[in-house]
């Protein structure tokens, strides 16, 4: 998953061994979901699906499964959470590596290679990628579906208290033993940039945060994020973060990305027609710093 894991849960019959071999189970399928998901491992489930454009393709029930959410998601965030932008994504990795923008050719390249509305879906798990050239890349919603997925194998094994950390997006499940939520936090930067940190109260619910504000590489005196906007094919610039807290991490991963393209503006009338779903959203732009909330997100703050 390319990122820190962390795992907290509670139960009261099992002893050391018994829930070090529990803990054992999660860690194990992380990693099955990893050799699914990864587009960096090239014989992955997903690479594999990439390579085979055009044809009918029956994958497993995980990969359906998240590919179709994904879609989903996509349409209801106007585009701009797309899984088919591994092409520009490479193509983004490699001038941050070296320092250097794509030339406008090379981006209009990428660009005819993406598009969510050609994935296809039929019955028996099958999926067509509709166009040649397209590489899935579930960055953005794999680690929240990773963790939805370990913690639905606690409950299985009746672990019904715990806590799943993909690298700071947290999923949780039932508080613990006499606790009435999970205490977890964030933060951003108000005007001043001074950075701010606020505690936060969840149970059976994920947080996730994305943005540019950290992950960023300077091209040309310019920031330019690991995020790429789907509309423009552009890394984004946009000096923005973000924080979704929503029902399973599944979907708090992809919002705090989708709502990182879209901004302030555009991102409050997806948030306003989506339950379930609320946002925190900070644009830290030199002259112009602004920030936005859902109604409900207050009720999640824990007042110090």
């Amino acid at each position: 998953m390319g990122t820190q894991i962390g795992l907290v849960f509670y139960d009261k019959d099992s002893d050391e061994v018994k829930a070090d071999s529990i803990a054992q189970l999660v860690f194990n399928r992380i990693d099955e979901l990893n050799g699914t998901l990864s587009n960096y491992l090239p014989q992955s489930e997903i690479n594999r699906l990439s390579r085979s454009p055009i044809i009918n393709v029956a994958v497993s029930d995980e990969l359906f499964q998240l590919v179709q959410i994904s879609v989903d998601y996509a349409a209801k965030t106007k585009g701009a959470f797309d899984i088919t932008l591994g092409p520009l994504i490479e193509l983004w990795r490699k001038a941050r590596q070296n320092s250097q923008l794509p030339l406008i050719d090379e981006i209009q390249a990428a660009m005819k290679r993406i598009g969510y509305g050609n994935v296809e879906f039929h019955a028996g798990n099958i999926i067509k990628l509709g166009k040649e050239g397209i590489q899935l890349d579930v960055g953005g919603i794999g680690k929240g579906f990773a963790a939805d997925e370990a913690i639905n194998l606690l409950k299985r094994h009746g672990i019904t208290a715990a806590l799943v950390d993909m690298g700071g997006d947290i999923t949780v499940s039932d508080a613990p033993p006499n606790k009435e939520f999970w205490v977890l936090g964030f933060s951003y930067f108000d005007n001043n940039g001074v950075e701010v940190f606020r505690k936060i109260k969840l149970k059976n619910q994920a947080v996730a945060t994305s943005g540019d504000l950290y992950q960023y590489a300077v091209i040309d005196g310019k920031r330019y994020s690991h995020i790429i906007d789907p509309r423009n094919g552009m890394a984004l610039s946009n000096n923005i973060l973000v924080t979704t807290i929503a029902p399973n991490g599944t979907m708090a991963d992809a919002y705090a990305s989708a709502l990182s393209v879209l901004g302030i503006k555009e991102g409050k009338t997806v948030v306003l027609e989506t339950l379930n779903l609320e946002v925190f959203m900070v644009e830290d732009v030199p002259g112009e710093y602004q920030h936005w909330k859902s109604s409900g997100f207050i009720n999640y703050i824990i007042e110090d």
